[in-house]
């Protein structure tokens, strides 16, 4: 009997690995696949696939392990392997926001040679579950209001908040303790960010997400009935999120005749036009950071005759009010960080031109010798700014006038303005109809950013509108008016004058 239940067991494990559907590609096509490899894939995921290669320190999240045969983005059911089709589709677009760029320039037949290579590193590919489906998913159907707002219960009912926090922006409560199958860290996606989706951001690309999991992550797969619950929840995570960035090149200060009290927090920024700017990691300079914790910065602006204020609103995973920091912080060279005693706080900072005179900006790495820039750096473990001068990473200084600031954080996002006077001897000045240049740096503590260690936009520019002046229309008619009436009144003396001559 023993012998017997060898046998079936053998058949049943071993069957799928003679199933005629497992495509591995030729001995020419693997061939071209690892040659394409090596040239253009090793240096992130290493010679071998196991994701060690020359550049695997330098990506959070890390290069795939291909040798482990897990895969987060697929099309098949949790557990399983992906489908060449799967495979191919992440070879092509990418994996947005990480190391992982697209690759539209390779040919249909080059990425089915990467493909099959790929396949090589794992034995499961050949193994008695090589043999995979894609699983059917339904058409999405019609969103509305009413299934928005159903998806928020589902949202609740199976805890997305633990990870994703309450309004999505990946701050919940076991968010900084996330860590993937080998026990690196990880973090819950900011729902409100649907253009950073590794798996894709239409309704279908969520709905598979929620069915499929992402294996190796402590993302699960989610077998919500009824169906129409599962929409819902998908329709719910959509609404977060705006379709695109719609990243700006310049943000607007509104003019205001009113007095501009910072206290009132948001609400005073209401009516102010919003801009919005991408965060990359600062990599020029030692200190880099190649994974900022921050991608992205809003930006609102008023001001009046005597200040400007500058609204900042940016998501964070774990606000840091705690600890130290400082643009001028000393930080060994990435990523040899290995004290971890110090905590540092979260910062944000604002950067001007000092003077607006000279033909070019100054260096984005806190200016130069030749040009030097003020920054306002707003600390949240004090929520109070200092005023800096730097001309350079190893030249900053404090100097300047007092930035007044009010900071808050609320369910996942950080909110800081800082308001200062228009006009302030020496340094920056802020003109009527002016565009000033300016660049935003990011410090997430919780990162142990700090120093040249941060997150930064490019120079971008803050333009003032100018203050209301009274149309000239209603002038220029008054004197046209009155003109016309000056003209017609001597036209008819001169004419009264010349009929009694004539006459």
């Amino acid at each position: 009997m023993k012998y017997l239940t060898a046998i079936a067991a053998l058949l049943v494990f071993s069957a799928p690995a003679f199933a005629q559907n497992v495509d591995l590609g030729t001995d020419a096509q693997r061939e071209a696949g690892r040659l394409l490899y090596n040239n253009k894939c090793a240096q992130c995921h290493g010679l071998s696939g196991d994701g060690i290669g020359p550049g695997t320190d330098f990506f959070r999240p890390e290069p795939r392990d291909f040798t482990r045969g897990t895969f987060k983005f697929r099309t098949t059911a949790s557990g399983e392997l992906p489908t060449d089709d799967d495979i191919r589709r992440s070879i092509r677009r990418g994996m947005p926001y990480t190391g992982m760029p697209p690759w539209p320039q390779l040919s249909d037949a080059e990425i089915d040679n990467l493909v099959y290579h790929l396949k090589t590193f794992s034995d499961f590919f050949s193994g008695p579950f090589a043999e995979v489906t894609a699983l059917e998913l339904p058409d999405p159907p019609s969103i509305s209001d009413e299934s928005i707002a159903r998806g928020r219960e589902v949202f609740l009912e199976n805890q997305c908040v633990d990870c994703h926090g309450d309004q999505g922006r990946g701050d919940g409560t076991s968010a900084p303790t996330l860590t993937n199958s080998w026990d690196l860290p990880i973090r819950a996606a900011d729902l409100t960010k649907r253009w950073t989706f590794r798996g894709g951001n239409t309704r279908a690309d969520i709905f598979r997400t929620f069915n499929t999991g992402l294996d190796g992550s402590p993302m699960p797969s989610y077998e919500i009935s009824p169906v129409e619950d599962a929409w819902a929840l998908v329709d719910y995570v959509y609404s977060l999120s705006r379709d695109e960035p719609d990243y700006s090149t310049y943000a607007t200060s509104m003019s205001t005749d009113a007095e501009i009290d910072i206290s009132a927090g948001t609400d005073g920024f209401s009516s102010a036009p919003e801009a919005f700017f991408p965060i990359v990691g600062q990599v020029i300079e030692p200190g880099r950071s190649f994974s900022p914790g921050v991608n992205a910065i809003s930006v609102r602006a008023m001001h009046n005759a005597e200040s400007v204020a500058i609204m900042l609103q940016f998501n964070d995973m774990s606000p840091q009010t705690t600890g130290v920091n400082g643009p001028d912080l000393d930080v060994p060279v990435w990523p040899n960080d290995t004290d971890t005693t110090q905590a540092y706080s979260d910062a944000v900072g604002l950067q001007f031109p000092t003077s607006s005179g000279g033909a070019g900006l100054p260096y984005l790495m806190f200016g130069d010798s030749n040009a030097s820039v003020d920054l306002w750096f707003a600390d949240m473990s004090s929520g109070e700014s200092t005023h800096y001068v730097g001309s350079g990473s190893d030249n900053i200084t404090v100097d300047g006038p007092d930035v007044e600031t009010w900071t808050s954080f609320d369910d996942g996002q950080w909110t800081v303005i800082m308001k200062r006077d228009r006009v302030v001897d020496t340094h920056a000045e802020f003109t009527d109809g002016s565009f000033t240049p300016m660049l935003l740096s990011v410090w997430d503590g919780f990162n142990r950013e700090r120093g040249n260690r941060r997150g930064l936009t490019s120079w971008t520019y803050l333009y003032l509108e100018p203050a209301e002046t009274e149309s000239p229309v209603m002038p220029m008619v008054w004197y046209g008016m009155i003109t016309l009436v000056i003209g017609i009144g001597i036209t008819g003396l001169v004419r009264r004058k010349y009929s009694d001559q004539v006459s």
